[in-house]
């Protein structure tokens, strides 16, 4: 019993039982390339505060308001740009295999309307027409095929040419901006060769400069990248922003060059948007800041109004030689509009979503979350549901999950006063490396990872760390002891310290889960057995421990066992390969209750196991991107939650202390899930 889903799997099933997603963040394809952000979601969805951008294979949608979104997943490459149509009914997508994507916002199934390759490199920008009727393109050409081209514009239904516009040099553009009224013109900004170009249609072609007036005014900047060019909402003003840290205007209709701003920042500016009525443009820079330039060109006035000071301090230059850290490079901008209002908008490089005050030079709220592949969650059930998520890049992000509306409230720090070069770059990482595990003690979060060390988390604080005799894998937590798998074996914990030293085993690990009365190890190995082993208190020491096998579970699973789940009463053990779901009774020395060949619908590696609060239920996720539900009840029942997470889910955990039965999922595509499947059990398994 499953969901229907469109063909393209593009999106989470609308009939899904889906109450609450936290999208993953923003995310740049390669340093020292801008974030494209966009903040104008169209006439239809012009009273709702939507911020559109992209994070690796996901194009995601966000209401910086009440922090719902949607995420998008019909791209098979990093994605790279989103705008939507001025109408707002679709939105074009472009990926770093020059593939361009449009697809409807405004149905359910968000189905694929356009779907080629635009471009033979990435796709750097894209504009849409007023009419939303053409899509211009810019990025990267082949530069072996003399026939490629860097830039185009094209019908956006069919994909067919609409004129040829001007090429940059090295065959690479990276920005591009459509006149919104007739007459129609097309600015694209190069990579290589600093210019803006000028395109009349249609259909399109470019217009020279001419020797005598020097209109239009290609040459406005002086060195580097064209990171940026944006048209005002009346189309009488053209900005554009570069690698020389100045920002140009021009005229709409001839390209003119009105005024030179030079030193607006004191780095590469990436990124500027003008907002919604065209008397403010908003910049940032590489230096952390954001700034606002009032506008006017009746007055021929163009003056800074504020700054903005995201990264905390700003770059000093040659005064004290201090530089911005890495994460709080400012990479992209954007006004959100919404009905009347225009909300400035930031993104460091971090990932963070910096919204700023209108009224003065504070930032008004941020919205974190992941960048990379969460691999691991543990919830404090005793705080409230308080959760904590890590993922491959050393992060970890403590969330509320008390109610429907899944909220990151922080970043867990690492504090770099207790660890001599550590890095201090904010990007929030606690481990430099990936976090392999998390869990939750009575007084502190534990946090394993490829650094070989344990961390110790108090306060939303990183102080301690304890080194591990091996890289660690996984951990399992008891009621006071902990149990860390690593590639040579076993270590124990116990109020933060170790009681053993690293226990060789005669296997390879790949799972591992521990008893509620800290006594029962259980670890599945790759030989295709689980091993039971007692936790033994050493005679000579009372913190020391050892551990003895006392019985093993060989026979049933034909594939290395992937993941191990006791019930909450400790009665039953649950156990998964990568097709296999098996169900032992504890009580009854671990006699089957489901065995091989019978919970058998996952086509890939089975990550996850968790068990409802009552024990009724059994759910399991895998890398084949499913979540299922089991009964012992209904044996040969099933429900199926496809395409849950795009990549495979990773770790899940069903909460206690609220109404109903809530499970929470994490994955590969660094978005979190909360489900409330509390009709789909009633309905299926009675």
């Amino acid at each position: 019993m499953g969901l229907s889903v469109d063909a393209s799997n593009a999106c989470i099933p609308s009939s899904s039982s889906l109450v609450g997603q936290s999208p993953p963040l923003p995310k740049t394809i390669e340093r020292g390339v801008p974030l494209s952000l966009h903040g104008n979601p169209g006439r239809i969805n012009s009273s709702s505060p939507l911020l559109l951008y992209p994070s690796k294979q996901s194009v995601v949608i966000l209401n910086i308001e009440t922090g719902k979104s949607f995420v998008y997943r019909g791209h098979t490459a990093n994605v790279t740009v989103a705008k939507f149509s001025p109408s707002g009914a679709y939105v074009a997508s472009a990926d770093v295999r020059g593939k361009l994507r449009v697809w409807s916002y405004d149905n359910e199934e968000h189905l694929c309307k356009l779907d080629i390759n635009a471009l033979s490199g990435p796709i750097r920008d894209i504009a849409w027409d007023f009419e939303s009727k053409r899509i211009a393109l810019v990025g990267e050409g082949s530069q072996s095929d003399p026939n490629s081209v860097c830039t185009r514009v094209i019908q956006w239904d069919t994909g067919v040419k609409i004129g040829d516009i001007g090429q940059h040099s090295r065959k690479k553009a990276s920005s591009c901006a459509f006149k919104p009224n007739r007459p129609m013109r097309i600015v694209t900004g190069g990579s290589e060769d600093f210019k803006c170009c000028f395109n009349k249609g249609t259909p399109f072609q470019k217009i020279s400069p001419s020797e005598n007036i020097h209109i239009p005014k290609e040459n406005a900047h002086q060195r580097g990248s064209v990171h940026c060019v944006r048209y005002n909402h009346d189309g009488t003003l053209v900005a554009s922003v570069g690698t020389d840290k100045s920002v140009a205007f021009y005229d709409g209709a001839t390209m003119e060059l009105l005024t030179k701003m030079d030193n607006v920042h004191s780095a590469s500016i990436y990124s500027c948007a003008f907002n919604h009525d065209g008397t403010q443009l908003l910049t940032c820079s590489a230096d952390g800041t954001a700034n606002l330039i009032q506008v006017s060109r009746a007055e021929s006035s163009f003056q800074i109004t504020k700054t903005w000071n995201i990264a905390e301090f700003q770059s000093c230059g040659n005064d004290t030689g201090r530089k911005v850290p890495l994460g709080g490079m400012v990479m992209g901008c954007a006004f959100v509009h919404s009905g009347d209002a225009n909300v400035p908008v930031a993104v460091t490089y971090n990932g963070r979503i910096c919204i700023l005050s209108k009224d003065d030079e504070t930032i008004q709220s941020t919205k974190t979350g992941h960048q990379a592949p969460i691999s691991a969650l543990a919830i404090n059930h005793s705080l409230g549901n308080i959760m904590y998520t890590c993922d491959s890049d050393g992060v970890i992000v403590q969330w509320d999950t008390s109610s429907s509306s899944i909220s990151a409230l922080t970043n867990i720090q690492h504090d770099a006063s207790t660890e001599e070069g550590f890095d201090t770059t904010i990007m929030n990482k606690v481990h430099p490396g990936a976090i392999t595990g998390l869990v939750c003690t009575e007084s502190s979060l534990l946090s394993i990872g490829w650094d070989d060390n344990v961390r110790i988390t108090s306060e939303n604080t990183t102080k301690d760390k304890i080194k591990l005799g091996a890289q660690p894998n996984a951990i399992a937590q008891g009621t006071h002891v902990s149990a860390i798998m690593t590639v040579n074996g076993i270590q124990l914990m116990k109020t933060n310290k170790l009681v053993s030293d690293l226990i060789a085993l005669p296997y390879e690990a790949s799972s591992i889960c521990l008893s509620a009365n800290d006594s029962t190890i259980y670890i599945g190995g790759r030989d295709k057995i689980i091993h039971i082993y007692e936790i033994i208190k050493n005679d000579d020491d009372d913190d020391a421990c050892r551990l003895e096998e006392i019985h093993q579970l060989a026979g049933t699973h034909l594939q290395p066992i992937y993941s191990l789940a006791l019930s909450n009463d400790g009665t039953k053990l649950a156990s998964a390969d990568v097709r296999d779901i098996c169900v032992w009774n504890v009580e009854e020395g671990y006699a089957p209750i489901i065995g091989k060949s019978r919970w058998c619908f996952h086509q890939q590696r089975i990550n996850a196991l968790a068990w409802s609060n009552d024990d009724s239920i059994l759910a399991s996720g895998a890398n084949d991107d499913s979540i299922y539900f089991w009964s012992l009840k209904k044996k040969t029942t099933r429900v199926h939650y496809p395409h849950s997470h795009r990549g495979g889910v990773t770790a899940m955990e069903f909460l206690k202390n609220v109404k109903g039965m809530v499970l929470v999922s994490v994955g590969n595509d660094a978005c979190v899930n909360q489900w409330d499947v509390t009709d789909d059990v009633l309905n299926f398994f009675g």
